[in-house]
């Protein structure tokens, strides 16, 4: 008998969904839509867990449960948390900062490791990381990401439309005059070579 992509158990803190790590991702992005079509009114208005056991999220990949989620009126992501054995493995190289509020104007948040934003960056908000930094939002501040040098940094983002945004110390600024236009799809800031480009978080680069 095949194991269960997803398991959901309900807690005092909410609902914990476990993704298996040992099933291929985009199975247990199917099973996660089945999931929750099947069980809507469970969901509604619930305060949500995601455990992703030993795997480690891409960009692409938490833009997309992000994005499932935002389906469903009312429901909160409170944290992504992994199995022990992978907490002992990241902790030794990168710890993550999650933030569960928008960070409004005039607010600067830094972080040694990973910042992950569970609402939106306001314009005239900073956030500042040595890894990567992902919004579950809209980025209409500014960000940098890798800010030690790391050239492997991401900024990614439910809504892409940053006042600025860099990595590992190159700049992609908006032009003076114009205005943010954000896509309606996921988008994440990468380095091509010494260059800045913003593409669409796809399927197609699961890994």
């Amino acid at each position: 008998m095949p194991e269960e992509a997803v398991l959901f158990r309900g807690t005092r803190e909410g609902i914990h969904i476990y993704l298996n790590d040992e099933v291929e991702f985009p199975s247990v992005v199917d099973s996660l839509e089945q999931r929750l079509a099947t069980s809507q009114n469970f969901f509604q208005g619930a305060r949500v867990v995601i455990n992703t056991g030993r795997r480690t999220l891409s960009a692409d990949q938490m833009a997309t449960v992000s994005q499932i989620l935002n389906r469903y009126e009312g429901v909160q992501l409170v944290r992504l948390e992994q199995s022990k054995a992978a907490q002992k493995q990241s902790n030794s190289e990168m710890t993550a900062l999650v933030v569960e509020k928008p960070v409004r104007s005039g607010q600067q948040l830094y972080h040694p490791g990973h910042i992950i934003v569970i609402g939106d960056v306001n314009p005239g908000a900073e956030i500042v990381a040595e890894g990567n930094i992902v919004i579950m939002g809209a980025l209409r501040g500014t960000a940098h990401a890798g800010y030690a040098g790391n050239k492997s940094a991401f900024v990614a983002a439910n809504v892409m439309a940053p006042a600025q945004v860099s990595i590992a110390g190159i700049l992609a600024r908006r032009p003076d005059g114009d205005s943010p236009v954000a896509a309606l799809e996921p988008e994440v800031a990468r380095l091509r070579g010494e260059q800045i480009v913003i593409e669409p978080c796809q399927r197609s680069s699961y890994e």
